[in-house]
């Protein structure tokens, strides 16, 4: 019996450690870039800083730390960011409520990655609160990012006209609601 207690004993402590171990390899907390917050450092296009902002946005009752784009034709912000192993780009886009009630033709939202030798767009949605009801919201977005692990990328913003030939920019209130790099 007592080494029966002892064999028991001697699996869970394996056991343990072993999880341990796989929970916490990456050896150290995780790490996480806040976009909004280094604003300042981003390459704006055009070179206009009073087009970026950094405003506490709130869509349909959440509120986001965000970074809010004056109607313009199209925009781009690009920030140099080192990828963590297991990186994920979270980020919420939106157009603020007084953009619900305007006649336009909505923002295409997209964004890249360039590694200084590709761009590889990550992803792009189309949001026009006032011909659709159901982009009066965050709409969340995560992409995968461990094709950069552990590389230094320059991570490319851009916003642009619903119908970039129209060039209509009537009620394009723009919103990257809490942009960050993650790790899970």
């Amino acid at each position: 019996m007592k080494g029966n207690r002892a064999v028991i004993t001697a699996v869970v402590i394996v056991v343990v450690l072993v999880a341990g171990w796989w929970l916490f390899r990456r050896g150290g907390p995780a790490v996480t870039i806040k976009l909004a917050d280094r604003l300042a450092e981003a390459k704006k296009q055009p070179d206009d800083p009073a087009l970026f902002t950094v405003v506490d946005a709130t869509l349909n009752g959440e509120t986001k730390k965000s970074i809010a784009i004056a109607p313009t034709v199209g925009t781009r912000l690009t920030w140099r960011a080192a990828v963590p192993d297991d990186g994920w780009l979270s980020v919420y886009v939106g157009l603020k409520p007084e953009a619900w009630t305007q006649e336009g033709d909505g923002v295409l939202f997209y964004v890249g990655v360039s590694d200084g030798r590709a761009y590889e767009q990550l992803f792009s949605q189309h949001v026009h609160p006032f011909a659709n009801s159901g982009d009066r919201k965050w709409i969340q977005v995560m992409v995968d990012m461990s094709t950069y692990a552990n590389e230094e990328v320059d991570v490319i913003f851009n916003t642009r006209s619903g119908q970039p030939e129209k060039g209509d920019i009537r009620g394009d209130f723009a919103l990257w609601g809490q942009p960050e790099i993650v790790q899970r």
